[in-house]
């Protein structure tokens, strides 16, 4: 029979986790949340199961662990301890190295556990990684691939599928980060001490069904009405409600194992609104310019319109004032004409019988009127000469 610790069921899969490794880690980052080399996995016998990991394994974890780009899950508690895997998710871990015989790997808190159902897991896990570390552990939830045959006792350890890796409850210590009066601790351990029990319910989970069913109706332990809603939470339920309780828990494994992907996705959508309405505001205030460009282009061409109008009439005056002038122009070009005829005639002797009017030479008027003027003495000389 081979049994590799808790046995649970994931997606209609059987898979396993490991027993918890001591907690212990190189650096813690409290600012970033990232908790440096954590031990996740050991080499050696398998306590209080009948198998062993190897070299091979531990490489395995290795190999597969890288693979996954986003990291691989973590979560607080395995969803076996009787509760949903929902509300537990802590972040991612990834980078994982092999150092001697152990396997160690970076944890990445995730800021969402800070409001987890659970409280504030992100601060709790850092105190106590820093103040007690030897409360809780490591646990790796895998689907195993057939055992190798090992030089030893046990068959050794093979891996098909890397789940997580969670941090759990240490069971040899007198304290630990799960609560240890609670049913799921109590059974946990019950099942973790008899491992073969485990498996026989793991086969058949009717029988223990029908068991706690028996064993209470025959015993005055339980309230009949206490009994009774015990009853129905095994009853069938109808398909519609089988249906959606169904697609709900499909919902919250793919938000647990997406969260990283739906975060960034969502981020990356916000960031994108953000570049859009930057985007949409700057357009806006190009197209408010824009307007203001073309109402001062509409003013400017009604000025220049009433100016062009103005100048046009300027232009119908200047216009007719030109053609009055070139009429003037033509006017006194004809007189000249007129006055240069006159000027180029004859002259022309006129007889009149008016003893005023003495019409001759003009030199000789001149020199009468010259004698008539000049001194006796002089005009003696004249005639002497």
């Amino acid at each position: 029979m081979y049994v590799c610790g808790n046995l649970f069921s994931t997606h209609g899969m059987k898979s396993f986790s490991t027993p918890p490794v001591a907690f212990s880690v190189a650096f813690i980052n409290e600012g970033s949340g990232v908790l440096q080399k954590v031990v996740v996995a050991q080499a050696g016998k398998v306590k209080s199961y009948f198998e062993e990991i190897d070299g091979v394994t531990l490489s395995q974890i290795v190999t597969l662990g890288n693979a996954k780009e986003n990291g691989v899950k973590a979560r607080f508690g395995h969803p076996n301890m009787c509760s949903s895997a929902m509300g537990t998710y802590i972040g991612r871990f990834r980078n994982f190295t092999i150092e001697g015989e152990k396997v160690l790997g970076d944890l990445h808190l995730d800021t969402v556990c800070r409001s987890s159902p659970g409280g504030n897991l992100y601060d709790y896990i850092i105190t106590m990684a820093n103040k007690n570390p030897d409360m809780f552990g490591a646990s790796m939830a895998f689907i195993p691939a057939e055992p190798a045959e090992g030089p030893g006792e046990f068959p050794l350890v093979r891996i098909d599928e890397l789940l997580a890796t969670d941090l759990v409850d240490d069971p040899a210590a007198t304290n630990s980060l799960f609560a240890r009066d609670s049913f799921a601790w109590e059974a946990t351990r019950f099942l973790d001490e008899n491992p073969a029990m485990a498996a026989f319910i793991a086969r058949r989970p009717d029988t223990i069904l029908e068991f706690m069913l028996k064993y209470f109706s025959k015993t005055d332990r339980m309230k009949p009405e206490i009994f009774q809603k015990f009853k129905n939470l095994f009853a069938p339920l109808p398909d519609e409600l089988q249906q959606s309780k169904a697609y709900d828990q499909a919902v919250e494994l793919l938000e647990a194992d997406h969260r990283d992907e739906i975060q960034k996705l969502e981020s990356s959508f916000q960031t994108r609104i953000a570049t859009f309405e930057s985007q949409l505001q700057a357009s806006k205030d190009q197209l408010q310019a824009s307007a203001g460009q073309l109402e001062a282009s509409r003013e400017q061409l009604v000025v220049a319109k009433e100016q062009l109008a103005t100048t046009i009439e300027k232009l119908a005056t200047e216009q007719a004032q030109t053609a009055q002038y070139q009429q003037q122009i033509s006017d006194l070009t004809s007189q000249v004409a007129t006055l240069t005829d006159k000027l180029s005639a004859s002259p022309t002797k006129v007889s009149s019988g008016d003893p005023q009017i003495t019409v001759g030479h003009p030199e000789v008027k001149f020199g009468k009127e010259l004698l008539s003027e000049m001194p006796s003495y002089l005009k003696d000389k004249l005639k002497k000469s």
